[in-house]
């Protein structure tokens, strides 16, 4: 039920009521009955008065009069409930019990009667209001979240003023989140947010970092003591005709200068990457993550569901050698090309490269692929399981989801502090499942398969995951802007 339906049943539910109670009245003339007939009366006024301030851009009785001229579905529906609600209060013109009226026992069987009644009225519009209120200020129950393995719990530590993208583990005690905002004032960027582990356990938020240049961070990574984002601009020409988006993509390292905690120094490492660009500018670069030397890698996406590449980085996984002692004039080189929205990226055993991709409109769902260096994964030319692309000289994905699968964030675990079942894994959030997949590697031959797929964890709409070496899972929810911890129980 929605804020106009709540109006529609209050409304209903009042005005019944109230022709109930004052009718009571007239006929009795009992002093008892005109309690709930003033009340009633009062909450006819004062459910107007709020029906009014919810919808705030309408009359709302010309709303009322709209939805009946519509022969709205729902608003029939919420006025039947709340008409029924009220029909209790026309048990108040049947007292078949005459011979007493007037005694003292009946004025207080009366008067209590009304008291009851009157109490039911008042407590079903004050909680009328109170979802009112709810739905106006954008109050919602989170989903419930659990884990579905009995070795662990899960608990909510941090919840967000802003819809959250990435998050990034340092170790158990610090968390790293970063969002972004569009306010409806024009302002627009993104921050950082640090979350750490108090002596009581309870997690602390604290910006570390904020600026118009965090808009779109699509990727975060932290290492020794360095925030590194993936992060994306727009900007567009227009010239006869022709609309050309720069190349805003780039990837900026973040120091701490003076030891105060907040990253007041921001450093361009690589720039002139495919960014946000037409015609979907939801893909842009993503994923970052460094590999045991140090290196950089980058996921950058394609412009279109399924459009030839526009630019020598499109649809690629892109390494960045880390140059001993300097990190002056980085190049970027591909290292992997063929993906559509590359968004999650982790290293699994043996060092190897998995990324999870959302491959184009009409496939089954998302991919899960074991890059290897100088593969090509297809796209656009190309999709996963059709008969054209299997000895066309593309590399398969290890794992193609199911209808509606949405494969983000990606995690890799062998900490020793987990029990075996849950070591040698990788962990997918899935946004549109609101799941996130335990997914079991086994090598095969020059690559890997997935032996088993389980569902370890519902969180809604997960966005990413971070595993730290202790054993610590970190979920992302971006819907209810929500930080969930799993770990292991310690009351076993």
């Amino acid at each position: 039920m929605n804020s106009l339906d709540l109006c529609v049943f209050l409304t209903s539910y009042t005005l019944i009521v109230a022709i109930f109670s004052v009718g009571d009245f007239l006929r009795t003339r009992q002093h008892a009955a005109l309690l709930s007939s003033s009340l009633s009366l009062v909450a006819i006024g004062l459910t107007t008065v709020a029906c009014f301030f919810a919808n705030p851009n309408e009359n709302y009785l010309h709303l009322l009069w709209q939805l009946v001229k519509e022969h709205d579905l729902s608003a029939a529906t919420s006025a039947g409930l709340g008409t029924f609600a009220a029909l209790i209060w026309g048990i108040r013109w049947f007292d078949g019990n005459s011979s007493s009226r007037g005694s003292r026992r009946h004025m207080i069987t009366l008067l209590t009667v009304q008291v009851i009644m009157s109490s039911s009225m008042v407590g079903i519009v004050i909680c009328g209001f109170a979802f009112l209120w709810q739905s106006t200020r954008g109050v919602a129950r989170d989903p419930f979240a659990r884990v579905n393995a009995k070795e662990f719990e899960i608990a909510r530590i941090a919840k967000f003023d802003h819809a959250p993208i990435r998050v990034a583990a340092q170790d158990r005690n610090n968390i790293f989140v970063c969002y972004d905002y569009f306010e409806e004032a024009g302002t627009v960027g993104g921050g950082i947010l640090q979350l750490t582990a108090g002596e009581t356990g309870a997690f602390q938020k604290r910006l570390v970092a904020e600026s118009p240049l965090l808009m779109r961070c699509y990727g975060l990574a932290v290492r020794d003591g360095e925030i590194f984002v993936s992060r994306s601009g727009i900007n567009a020409h227009a010239k006869q005709g022709n609309i050309v988006f720069d190349n805003f993509g780039a990837v900026t390292r973040l120091l701490d200068l003076d030891g105060d905690g907040y990253f007041e120094f921001y450093d361009d490492l690589v720039t002139g990457l495919p960014g946000a660009r037409g015609p979907d500018t939801m893909q842009q670069n993503n994923g970052i993550c460094f590999d045991s030397s140090g290196d950089l890698f980058i996921t950058t996406a394609s412009a279109a569901d399924r459009g030839l590449p526009d630019h020598p980085f499109d649809g690629a996984v892109l390494r960045i050698p880390m140059q001993a002692g300097s990190l002056d004039n980085l190049q970027a080189e591909v290292f992997a090309r063929g993906f559509r929205n590359p968004f999650g990226i982790a290293f699994g055993p043996d060092s190897s490269l998995f990324v999870t991709d959302n491959d184009i409109d009409e496939n089954p769902g998302d991919e899960l692929n074991h890059v290897v260096q100088g593969a090509h994964y297809g796209h656009p030319y190309a999709v996963a399981e059709e008969n054209s692309s299997a000895d066309s000289g593309f590399r398969e994905p290890i794992l193609v989801g199911e209808d509606e699968w949405n494969f983000l964030g990606i995690a890799y675990t062998d900490s020793e502090a987990l029990p075996p079942a849950f070591r040698h894994c990788l962990y997918i959030a899935d946004f549109m499942q609101h799941a996130i997949w335990k997914m079991r590697l086994e090598s095969e031959g020059d690559t890997y398969k997935i032996s088993s797929v389980e569902k370890f964890a519902s969180v809604s709409s997960p966005i990413d995951i971070a595993i730290t070496a202790q054993g610590d899972f970190f979920v992302l929810s971006r819907n209810t802007r929500n930080l969930y911890h799993i770990h292991l129980r310690t009351d076993e």
